[in-house]
């Protein structure tokens, strides 16, 4: 009674093959080809489904290929469309959106820029510290800022004292 069963599990999941993957067994899952096969040399029901299957293909190779009309698609869709039993979605082709905005390659190019001015920005700041250029320019800058203001705050800023004697290229 279970051999039964078990041949009865076989010959349904040979019929699933089948119709997924036709009457080739090169085309069956790899796994299960083997067994497969097996059950086709030895059972006569197997064999029967294994020939319908040929038969239906040989069928489909020799029958014409015909080309669907627009209105039989627009039918078709329209079906589709009206059955409100089915959960199916169906957007037809001509009522899909298109997709807006800057492609990929122009999102990407925005979001260099802003990295691009930073690296930028670091290497010139980079190279006048090396060459003693900024410092003189910022020094200058802070010297007219203090006078135009309150002077007083002049004298609390030790950084602007030169009374340590070392100059900025004994420091590099």
């Amino acid at each position: 009674m279970t051999q039964d069963r078990d041949i009865k599990k076989q010959i349904a999941r040979l019929e699933q093959v089948l119709d997924i993957y036709g009457a080739n067994p090169g085309r069956w899952p790899v796994a299960e080809r083997a067994g497969l096969e097996v059950l086709v040399e030895t059972q006569p029901q197997a064999q029967r489904l294994l020939g319908e299957a040929q038969a239906l293909e040989q069928v489909m190779a020799s029958s014409p290929a015909h080309k669907a009309s627009d209105t039989l698609k627009a039918r078709i869709v329209a079906a589709a469309v009206k059955d409100t039993e089915r959960e199916a979605r169906v957007v037809p082709i001509t009522a899909a959106s298109v997709r807006s905005g800057p492609s990929l390659d122009k999102r990407r190019a925005r979001l260099i820029w802003p990295a691009a001015a930073l690296a930028a920005s670091f290497a010139f700041g980079l190279y006048l510290g090396v060459a003693g250029i900024g410092g003189q320019t910022f020094d200058g800058a802070l010297q007219i800022a203090l006078i135009n203001g309150s002077g007083g705050d002049a004298d609390t800023i030790s950084w602007l004292d030169d009374s340590t004697g070392t100059e900025a290229e004994d420091l590099l």
